[in-house]
């Protein structure tokens, strides 16, 4: 289709969208290019449209060396090319995996190559200069060459904790107070670096705030490590159900980013998945747009990581297999948790995740501690600057492992 076409099924559905749309975002289209006209002639007798060396009969010439490593594979088609949307039964199967509630509205997902790029989509079709994202602080610093290198869009920051410890719902809304214009809001439950979940009444107050608020606003769940939960009384999902049901879609859109990466421990695969709020033609319509910014930069993502994540997908173990870890990683953060206690040291509040974020004392420079802990202690941490913290990746770290661990850590800090 072409923009304004695009851009006419959008006012009928998602308004809201239309009016959060980047001079990018604007642009984007997918032309009548090869792959869609590969497509068109999938039926003719004789097929000379795409460029892949095939036996004639749509199977690739592999080389033996390289297709044995995907002899458990269903054929050999998965070494071809996959639609720039994706394979449309993972599009499929991963819609079904997200076991949204009816009602909630939801276009089929996007298939992006990784977490990373599934946000830098969000960037290039809905910010850029003057469109501020708004994020709360300590913050993943990829968000800053995602957003700000990238996009050219301004990080506006608030405490990501209040005073009590818990979520800054305050500072999310004395920040979202002073725009005048639209703007971008990124939740990241659970955090990263902080290792946080909401609960639900933080999450209720979440959404009254956004779903109030005056202005366009798109709001990106960065879900990357969302089904990691190890406390009963959290919120204990994304937040993308209850934003994408309560905003109104004249102003606001809600953007999913999740995947393969954490959920199914893939981190090589590089498999993640865009979903908007928006049902039908509309969901298509943005669909369309991030497929023609997708084609545009990695053209397609990788088929075999793909056909992996759909088999594991329809396989009847995944469901325990996928309780096992969250076992092994709630023994190690219960692990972290007691050594911490035991040895006096107080994190910032943790509950989920991977991570738990250790604020040094006054006087102590994080990126000073991480270097004197690697070469006096061999332990190896990230320095957070910006909460002068030093985040500990309990998720790689054996249980049995782990007291020791804050042992070094506390003689380090000495």
């Amino acid at each position: 289709m072409t923009p304004a076409e695009l851009h006419s099924l959008l006012q009928d559905g998602h308004p809201g969208a239309l009016r959060l749309l980047s001079p990018l975002g604007n642009r984007a289209a997918m032309p009548l290019g090869i792959p869609q006209q590969s497509e068109q002639a999938r039926g003719a007798l004789r097929k000379a449209t795409i460029g892949q060396i095939t036996d004639g009969a749509g199977r690739p010439l592999a080389l033996p060396s390289l297709a044995r490593y995907y002899s458990g594979f269903p054929d050999t088609t998965s070494l071809l090319y996959a639609p720039q949307y994706g394979l449309a039964p993972l599009r499929d199967a991963w819609r079904r995996h997200l076991a949204l509630p009816e009602g909630v509205p939801a276009s089929v997902p996007v298939v992006v190559s990784g977490i990373t790029h599934g946000l830098s989509l969000c960037a290039d079709l809905f910010t850029g200069p003057g469109v501020p994202v708004i994020v709360g602080t300590p913050y993943w610093d990829n968000y800053d060459q995602i957003f700000t290198m990238r996009a050219g869009a301004p990080l506006v920051t608030y405490p990501f904790f209040a005073p009590d410890r818990r979520f800054n719902v305050a500072g999310l809304a004395a920040t979202l107070a002073r725009l005048d214009g639209p703007a971008m809001v990124l939740l990241n439950f659970p955090s990263n670096p902080t290792g946080y979940a909401p609960f639900p009444d933080e999450v209720a107050a979440i959404v009254r705030l956004l779903a109030a608020h005056p202005h366009p606003l798109c709001i990106v769940c960065d879900d990357a490590y969302n089904t990691l939960y190890f406390d009963t009384e959290l919120y204990g999902k994304s937040l993308y159900g209850a934003l994408a049901t309560a905003v109104d879609n004249t102003r606001a859109l809600v953007c999913k980013v999740d995947g393969a990466t954490k959920e199914l421990v893939f981190f090589g695969g590089r498999v993640g998945f865009l979903t908007f709020s928006a049902n039908g033609t509309a969901g298509q319509a943005l669909a369309e747009k991030a497929a023609a910014v997708l084609r545009g930069t990695v053209s397609s993502v990788s088929t075999p990581s793909q056909t992996a994540v759909l088999g594991a997908l329809s396989s009847a173990t995944l469901a325990a297999e996928h309780a096992a870890v969250i076992g092994v990683l709630a023994a190690r953060y219960h692990a972290l948790r007691d050594a911490l206690g035991q040895r006096g040291l107080e994190a910032l509040p943790f509950n989920s995740g991977c991570f738990a974020l250790l604020r040094l004392p006054d006087g102590q420079n994080a990126e000073a501690m991480r270097q004197r802990l690697l070469k006096e202690q061999s332990v190896g941490v990230i320095a957070v600057p910006s909460a002068n913290a030093l985040r500990i990746a309990y998720c790689s770290i054996e249980a049995a492992d782990i007291p020791d661990l804050v042992a070094r850590i506390v003689a380090g800090l000495g």
